[in-house]
């Protein structure tokens, strides 16, 4: 949301752009700026609000001194590099001109950097004693001192030594300068792009709007007004959070989300499962009875577990086997034939490449490994026959020890997955130890080992050259990547595998490299990898593991629901030719559907087993009833709940209950002289309030971020805070957004209120008319439905520019009027009806007098300035929400909101008056025909 900001203050300091570097980066943020989404979506939105004068006012000296106070800290440092780099490079010129070379100071430098060097060879290269390092100290000194000396006696020489010193340091300094003032001058630039030049221009543009600068409805981001059931655009409530803190302290039991119609309860409670729980959620149409729900409840919950565990779902309907065994062979074949097509090729190659090595080591080794085997097998034999003829006692019971042992195991679920899984990690197992034999024996290669000893040791450039050329291929990827255009992501990716040829091609040219690669070893090694490859990727096939028990018991029970199952059998018995006599016998048995009790019971039984097995996991089963209030009436939602709370009370399993607000009341109530269903229904209640305007203005900002906040306040108001209205209403107003040509883009506060105000009181008193129609009325009563119909004329016709004949019929509807006796009395069962009307008719004129004229923010203002409650906009959709109760309540609450928002106080009517006829002629500023400027 947008605040109001003040036009752009004067600064106490004026700051300037001192250089042309500054100036040139000040001019790319303001174009920058001006290019943005939101500025564009502001230009033209008013007449003032022009691309030149935008422009003109952030190239004022004004704008630049505000624009560059918001970044005024990255500027300083900014600023200090720039000085700072200037005064090295002057420092550096004055030196050099002053440094003269002498026979003394030249010896000094030659000097020091002989004895640097000699010390970094001894530290570095070598490991010399401690007499070594004593020898070169003391011959170093005897040389260098007498140098050292010549050159500080003598003022010039000390003086050529100073600046030469001086001119070597301030060379070495220079590039960090110039890597420091790029820094920040690429900070200070970015932070004005996005900071200091967008606020300044946010206050340009509020100010060249003049008044009310955010009533004004431009383009912009309204994707989360077009997808309103999105599970991206959902907002945290107090009410999200309740039932999370309900749901984390009960281990199970009924929870019922009770609220008003659209107040968001299908959201709160598809939002309420967390990631990993089980969850059922059953939508419940106003048809439904209560062996349907249990039924649906069923099914659902079985081919929920059955997908949650990863088993497929029974197909119920069945082809013929000739058709399943079509289907499966085509798909067998065409995935068949992919794979040939690749890997016929692939394994000629692999094993032409690999025959040589694999014979070698075939040859080498297969001799040892027959005669262990040979040894391991007459071991066992030799043993077994001792056993066999008791030789051996302890053996023997040894083995028949492991026998039962092993018998033991038969049902043991943990020793039968080992077992399943044994395969696969002595698979992997073997995989490994192939694929580190090669790295064990590169180590081990004495002559590999040389060859990359001589190559760092005398070609360690040829490295870095490589390192080189392949950090190039790789920048030059990840910018091809980012190339927005074809031709450019092309040419990235030519240079990208031009530079990685070169890395792979470049070194060959040494010897040692060619000799580590074309090792003889080296076929060996690929051959044993590429065995452990091979083993690692079978290690890695799933082993068909055995169906639980309780996927076995869903499928059962889909099969019991959804199916009708019946078998026959027929038995004839003939002679043929002359004479035949047999018999012939058919029966069929059918499933019969489970009764209600039975199918409780069983739902009952497979929600617990469910439970327990997900609540070892640390998740929860959660089961949705979503939209029990569209059964009806109060009375009949409680009648349903009473005969399916039979299903309710399943240990572990959480039950999610959306219902009416006259239910939650009923629980509520628990305890006083008054039981229902709900008393041993329901183990607790989350009431979904209307949201606050704080909760409206973030429900607004997550989805219309361009939203500006008087536009959120009137959706609040019509609203009375239900998100699914608040939402409704925000589309609407894109409807106009959209509505609009290309030649006037923005609408006004002034048109979109008087729009949607008029819009929902016209089909609000036309509910009422129809609703009145079905009443008895006469020639002297008539008259009530008369007005209606007037009114109804004057909302078709008005404009935003002319409100004066809508104001009066209005108010003339609106009245307090109790129909006084006599002839012109309206039936009884409709007073109550005309008595809502008019007070809905009241809060519609209330709301047009809020937003509808000029001046918004100055209202807002004034009525903040009065401090009485009812100024604050979020008491207008109290009184909305007032109206559904009763409009006897409501009227006093819209007299206050009128004081408090210093409207005119609304006139005594005087029965003798009738409706103003509508205006039906054109309004000349609609149609064209007239400026606003000259319009009365």
């Amino acid at each position: 949301m947008q605040n109001t900001t003040s036009p752009v203050p004067v600064a106490l300091v004026p700051l300037a752009c001192d250089t042309d570097e500054e100036r040139n980066a000040y001019g790319r943020a303001v174009e920058a700026t001006m290019a943005s989404p939101r500025t564009r979506r502001h230009l033209n939105a008013r007449s003032a609000v022009t691309n030149e004068a935008v422009r003109t006012q952030l190239m004022s000296d004004q704008a630049i001194s505000e624009a560059l106070r918001h970044v005024q800290a990255s500027l300083t440092v900014y600023r200090d590099a720039v000085t700072e780099l200037a005064e090295c490079q002057a420092e550096l010129d004055r030196r050099r001109q002053a440094a003269h070379a002498d026979v003394r100071s030249v010896a000094t430098l030659v000097f020091v950097a002989v004895y640097m060097c000699s010390a970094a060879y001894m530290e570095w290269f070598r490991d010399p004693s401690l007499w070594e390092k004593l020898g070169v100290a003391a011959a170093l000194g005897v040389v260098g001192t007498p140098i050292v000396i010549a050159t500080l006696v003598n003022d010039t020489s000390l003086t050529n030594l100073k600046n030469q010193l001086a001119v070597f340091w301030n060379a070495l300094r220079l590039p960090r300068l110039y890597i420091r003032r790029y820094r920040t001058s690429r900070h200070w630039d970015s932070e004005l792009q996005t900071n200091g030049v967008p606020r300044v221009a946010t206050q340009v543009i509020d100010a060249l709007m003049g008044e009310d600068p955010h009533s004004a409805l431009l383009p912009g981001s309204y994707e989360g007004l077009r997808s309103p059931n999105g599970e991206g655009w959902v907002v945290n409530s107090a009410a999200m959070e309740q039932l999370q803190h309900k749901l984390s302290i009960l281990e199970g039991g009924t929870v019922a989300v009770c609220g008003p119609r659209g107040a968001g309860k299908t959201t709160l409670l598809d939002s309420a499962a967390r990631q990993g729980d089980l969850t059922v959620t059953i939508r419940v149409p106003a048809a439904y009875t209560p062996y349907d729900l249990v039924l649906t409840t069923f099914v659902k919950v079985c081919e929920r577990y059955m997908q949650r565990e990863g088993y497929p779902l029974p197909q119920l309907t069945r082809l013929s086997g000739f058709v399943r065994t079509r289907q499966r062979l085509h798909r067998a074949l065409s995935s068949l034939g992919w794979r040939l097509l690749f890997g016929i090729p692939a394994a000629a190659l692999l094993i032409l490449g690999t025959a040589h090595a694999a014979r070698g080591q075939w040859d080498e080794y297969s001799n040892e490994g027959w005669s262990w085997a040979r040894g391991v097998r007459r071991w066992s034999a030799q043993h077994a026959e001792e056993i066999w003829q008791g030789h051996s006692i302890g053996a023997a019971i040894v083995v028949i020890l492991a026998g039962l042992w092993l018998w033991s195991l038969r049902t043991s679920t943990p020793w039968r997955r080992r077992l399943l899984s044994a395969p696969v990690y002595l698979a992997r197992a073997g995989a490994t130890f192939l694929i580190l034999i090669p790295l064990a024996s590169l180590i081990k290669d004495r002559e590999i080992r040389d060859h990359a000893w001589a190559l760092l040791n005398s070609e360690s450039w040829w490295l870095v050259l490589e390192l080189i050329l392949f950090l190039a291929f790789l920048g030059c990827f990840i910018q091809a990547g980012e190339a927005p255009r074809t031709v450019t992501r092309r040419l990235w990716m030519t240079a990208a595998y031009a530079s990685l040829t070169s890395a792979a091609v470049f070194p060959f040219r040494s010897a040692d490299v060619r000799a580590i690669v074309l090792d003889d070893g080296n076929l060996v090694r690929l051959t044993y990898g590429i065995a452990g490859a091979l083993l690692l990727k079978v290690s890695s096939l799933r082993t068909r593991r055995a169906e639980p028990a309780l996927v076995t018991r869903c499928r059962d029970h889909l099969y019991q629901l959804r199916t009708a199952q019946s078998t026959s059998a027929a038995l004839n018995l003939g002679i043929a030719q002359a004479a035949t006599f047999g018999t012939a016998h058919t029966s069929a048995i059918s499933s019969v559907p489970p009764n209600f009790p039975q199918l409780v019971d069983d739902l009952r039984t497979l929600l617990a087993g469910i439970a327990t097995r997900i609540h070892a996991e640390q998740q929860r089963t959660v089961i949705c009833l979503d939209e029990l209030d569209r059964l009806g009436s109060d009375q009949q939602a409680l009648a349903f709940l009473s005969e399916i709370k039979a299903i309710l009370g399943v240990p572990r399993v959480h039950y999610l209950i959306s219902v009416a607000e006259d239910v939650g009341a009923a629980f509520v109530r628990r305890g006083l002289p008054h039981r229902d269903a709900t008393d041993s229904s329901l183990d607790d209640v989350v009431h979904v309030q209307p949201s606050s305007l704080v909760e409206s203005i973030a429900i607004m900002e997550k989805r219309a971020d361009d939203l500006t906040e008087p536009y959120v306040l009137l959706a609040h108001a019509l609203s009375g805070g239900i998100p699914r209205d608040l939402i409704r209403y925000g589309r609407r107003m894109l409807e106009m957004l959209e509505g609009r040509t290309a030649e006037s883009r923005g609408l006004e506060l002034v048109e979109v209120s008087h729009r949607l105000i008029k819009e929902e009181l016209r089909d609000t008193i036309a509910g009422f008319r129809t609703l009145l129609a079905k009443q008895q009325w006469t020639a002297d009563n008539a008259d009530w439905l008369s007005r209606y119909r007037i009114l109804n004329e004057h909302l078709q016709h008005t404009c935003p520019h002319r409100t004066s004949e809508l104001v009066a019929a209005l108010q003339y509807v609106a009245a307090d009027i109790t129909p006084a006796p006599g002839p012109t009395e309206p039936p009884e069962t409709a007073r109550q009806l005309i008595i809502e009307a008019s007070a809905y008719t009241y809060f519609a004129l209330t709301l047009l007098q809020i937003f509808q004229p000029l001046g918004f923010d100055g209202r807002r203002k004034d009525a903040a300035r009065t401090r009485k409650p009812a100024a604050h906009p979020h008491v207008l959709a109290e009184v909305r929400l007032e109206l559904a109760v009763s409009p006897h309540s409501a009227r006093p609450m819209i007299n206050a909101v009128r004081e408090a928002w210093l409207l005119a106080p609304f006139p005594t009517p005087d029965p003798s008056d009738t409706i103003p006829p509508p205006r039906t002629d054109p309004c000349p500023l609609c149609t064209g025909a007239l400026s606003p400027a000259t319009h009365r």
